[in-house]
C-alpha cells in the first residue's frame, strides 16, 4: 500500500479510532507513558522524554508514508470527549535481538485505558488492514511476564511460538499465529 492510498484513519469502531500519530499524540503518549506501571515490561522500563516521543511520532508518520504501516494512535471515543489512549499498529522489528526484519505487531495503552478490550478490539483492525495489504505473518514480541499483553496476544489467535532475551535481560516471547508460522 502506498502513502497516497493510505487514509489518516482507520475505520475504527464506535469505540475507538486508530490515525497516523500526529505532533499533539506526542504529548498525550508522554503524558500517558510517564508511568512506571505502564512502562514495567518495555525494554528496560525506562521512562521516555517528551521529546522522545516528539521523535517517536515522526517516525511512525514517515513509516506510514513510506510502508502504510505504524503504530497508530489509538483514540478512545466518549460521549463527551474523545482521548487519546495510546497506540496499536504494526512495524518491521529492527532490534538487534529477536525476528530482525519480521513485521511486528505492538500497543501500549495507558492505565487508564487498559482492560477495556481496547487493545484486542484495536489490533483486530490493523491485522485486518495489514491482511488486505498483503502482511498476513506478523509477529509480537511480548515480555513473558507481561499477563496482559500475553492475553490480548492470545485473544488475537496468536500463540507463543518462541522465546527470545532482550538486551534488558528480560525473556521475550514471540508470538506468532500457529497457522501462518514459518516452518
Amino acid at each position: 500500500m502506498s502513502a497516497s492510498d493510505a487514509p489518516s484513519a482507520l475505520e475504527g469502531s464506535p469505540r475507538f479510532e486508530l490515525r497516523i500519530p500526529s505532533p499533539a499524540d506526542a504529548d498525550a503518549w508522554f503524558q500517558l507513558f510517564d508511568d512506571p506501571e505502564v512502562m514495567r515490561y518495555i525494554g528496560d522500563g525506562r521512562i521516555q522524554s517528551h521529546e522522545w516521543y516528539q521523535d517517536f511520532a515522526l517516525r511512525q508518520r514517515v513509516l506510514e508514508a513510506k510502508s502504510g504501516l505504524c503504530l497508530f494512535a489509538l483514540v478512545r471515543r466518549r460521549p463527551n470527549r474523545d482521548t487519546v489512549a495510546g497506540f496499536v499498529g504494526l512495524q518491521p522489528w529492527t532490534q538487534p535481538w529477536g525476528p530482525t526484519g519480521r513485521i511486528e505487531m505492538g500497543w501500549r495503552l495507558g492505565l487508564a485505558h487498559q482492560g477495556a478490550g481496547l487493545a484486542t478490539a484495536a489490533a483486530r483492525e490493523c491485522l485486518a488492514r495489514a491482511a488486505a495489504s498483503g502482511i498476513h505473518d506478523p509477529i509480537a514480541m511480548i515480555d513473558v511476564q507481561n499477563r496482559a499483553s500475553v492475553a490480548v496476544a492470545q485473544k488475537l489467535g496468536m500463540v507463543a511460538l518462541d522465546e527470545v532475551d532482550a538486551l534488558s535481560g528480560a525473556r521475550v516471547a514471540v508470538f506468532g499465529f500457529p497457522s501462518r508460522a514459518e516452518v
